[in-house]
């Protein structure tokens, strides 16, 4: 599995590029069926914060005013203020909770849909499978839907606020500054010098000195994020690969391995959280020491003028709240440089599973196999050759052909090419020479050996598209030996630990004739069941799909019995190739197989 640092030949797009992506993949929630909802949360939410800066203009002025009415003694003007402050409290507090609202719903809304959107893609057309043949599949694709999306998404919407906020803050809070700081006048040895809006002009240089330095100091930060998030995913992985195959690993006593290959996922994880937390180190000088600057600054620029008596005691508190203020909005950038490098970490890892579930619908590279539609209503296997995406072959010059109602079992040294021949014919192997000719819209089923269980209802376990009624579904349990399970359809449990083996292997039987296949691809789908009973299943599958045709892939009990065709396999060098003479294999590719014998 590759990221797009570890694939040869390409450069990891920057910052802008990941952005620009992010928001090309994303910016459909705001058009087709969810493009009301998504106008009405944005509108909503910019409206409540523009009122809300407005509030805090308001709560601004209000110090002023409460200020120079203590130091004028004004008594009646500051108990005006007073009555006034709790309107202004409230009206404030109310667009807070409209902000909050409107924020952490339509949140919840573009995760939603960016998640269903990708997971959707991810599950279609069997992308998950296809993506792990194809050599560039990203690592945890599962974890990058699940976990990256929220962090792609959820500061996105933060990002938005503050930056709408810190730009209609610098234009008020600005005007502030202008009005009551205007001017500073020095005395020199030659005359005077006066700097026009000196406050503001002070604000705008403190800001860009900053935010420059954080930039620079910071700059390595977003790729040491990712690389942080990737370790935490591999050692998830690391776990969650324990866990699936824990009877394995416990029986064959492999433990010990296991835990040396979590130990150094873990350490390189290690090595990658000390890495980001000395460069969070360097910025955090930044940060604390403007931190601690920005409250001093303004009171120090605004005490001369004060001294002097050309500012009030109130003017004093409102520039001060304005300075910080516009400091704050001009210092966005540093307030959430941590949060944008997480975010650019996580919606690179988005992209790179989009563009990977896209590049998985081209064409593969290199050879790739043609699969077509018969005239004749027969299967053909014409010359097939297949190879790994790294070209090593795997199963060469196999050549057939089967008409429908035959039963062809392959056996033999079958190796890596049984999966790879399987998976060929189900459409999902792309690799290699020669031809695939199916009858025409024949529907491809594999019955595997080991039947995947999703968690849920049985019902939606022996049919998937959920369409066929009772009657046909418990029949069908019946007839396969699994009479015990009719009356327990709607039974929601976790079938993969409710069912032994065997019936296991009954009930992917049965699944499979529901499906009603043109072509079945059995693979050891009978190893846990006696041959009488493997032959009355198979049996039964040939009842329901007379005209199917139907390959045995292994020793399974019952395949050279049902068999009427038969095609052994021998592997030499790691190749399977069909073992024949070499006037049996031009017979074979002719279309001629050994028949069983009676």
């Amino acid at each position: 599995m590759l990221t797009s640092d570890e694939m040869p030949g390409m450069a990891p797009p920057g910052d802008r590029q990941v952005a620009l992506r992010f928001a090309e993949l994303t910016g459909g929630f705001w058009r087709g069926h969810s493009a009301g909802r998504a106008w009405f949360w944005s509108l909503l939410l910019a409206g409540a914060i523009i009122f809300g800066v407005f509030a805090s203009v308001t709560i601004n002025r209000w110090n002023g005013w409460f200020f120079d009415a203590l130091e004028k003694k004004d008594a009646e003007s500051a108990l005006i203020a007073m009555a006034v402050f709790p309107v202004l409290v409230l009206i404030a507090a109310g667009l807070g909770v409209v902000i909050l609202v409107a924020r952490e719903t339509f949140q919840v809304h573009w995760r939603q849909w960016v998640t269903a959107t990708l997971a959707d893609s991810w599950i279609s057309h069997r992308r998950f499978f296809r993506l792990s043949l194809s050599g560039y599949e990203p690592a945890n694709p599962e974890y990058r839907i699940a976990d990256d999306v929220r962090w792609a998404t959820e500061p996105v919407v933060d990002f938005a606020i503050g930056l709408l906020s810190a730009v209609i803050t610098i234009i008020t809070f600005i005007e502030i500054l202008w009005e009551i700081g205007g001017g500073l006048t020095l005395a020199t040895g030659g005359g005077t010098i006066v700097i026009p809006a000196y406050l503001v002009l002070a604000a705008i240089i403190y800001a860009v000195l900053v935010s420059l330095l954080v930039t620079f100091v910071g700059r390595r930060l977003p790729r040491l994020i990712a690389a942080r998030n990737e370790g935490e995913a591999r050692l998830r992985f690391s776990l969650m690969r324990i866990r699936d195959h824990d009877e394995t690993i416990a029986l064959a006593r492999t433990e010990a391995g296991e835990r040396r290959a979590v130990a150094r996922t873990y350490d390189s994880l290690v090595q990658r959280w000390l890495a980001m937390i000395r460069q969070r180190g360097r910025l955090t000088w930044i940060t604390n020491g403007s931190g601690a600057l920005v409250p001093v600054v303004p009171l120090l620029l605004a005490a001369p003028k004060y001294l002097s008596g050309e500012m009030s005691l109130g003017g004093v508190v409102q520039v001060a709240a304005a300075f910080v203020a516009v400091q704050n909005a001009f210092n966005w950038v540093l307030d959430n440089f941590m949060r944008i490098a997480e975010w650019l970490a996580a919606a690179r890892r988005v992209n790179e599973l989009a563009d990977a579930l896209e590049r998985v619908d081209g064409d593969p590279p290199g050879e790739h196999l043609a699969v077509t539609q018969s005239v004749d209503g027969l299967l053909h296997l014409d010359e097939v050759t297949l190879i790994d995406r790294d070209g090593r072959t795997l199963i060469a010059d196999i050549g057939l052909s089967l008409p429908p109602g035959a039963t062809l079992h392959l056996s033999g040294e079958l190796g890596l090419g049984k999966a790879a021949l399987i998976q060929a014919i189900a459409g999902l192997w792309p690799w290699g020479r020669g031809g695939i000719v199916l009858p025409p819209g024949a529907r491809v089923t594999v019955v595997p050996q080991k039947l995947h269980l999703s968690e849920g209802s049985l019902r939606a376990v022996v049919d998937t598209a959920l369409a066929l009624p009772t009657e046909r579904l418990e029949d069908a349990l019946r007839r396969y030996g699994l009479s015990g399970f009719a009356a327990r359809l709607d039974e929601t449990r976790d079938w993969d630990k409710e069912l032994a083996t065997g019936d296991r292997q009954r009930l992917a039987l049965a699944r499979a004739e529901l499906e009603q296949p043109d072509v079945v691809l059995l693979d050891e789908a009978t190893s846990a069941l006696e041959v009488d009973a493997a032959l009355e299943l198979l049996a039964e599958l040939r009842a329901a799909r007379p005209g199917a045709i139907i390959l045995a892939f292994g020793q399974s009990p019952g395949f050279a019995e049902a068999a009427s065709h038969r095609l052994l396999l021998k592997r030499a060098g790691g190749v399977v190739r069909m073992a024949t003479t070499e006037r049996g294999r031009a017979e074979a590719r002719a279309g001629h197989i050994e028949p069983a014998p009676p």
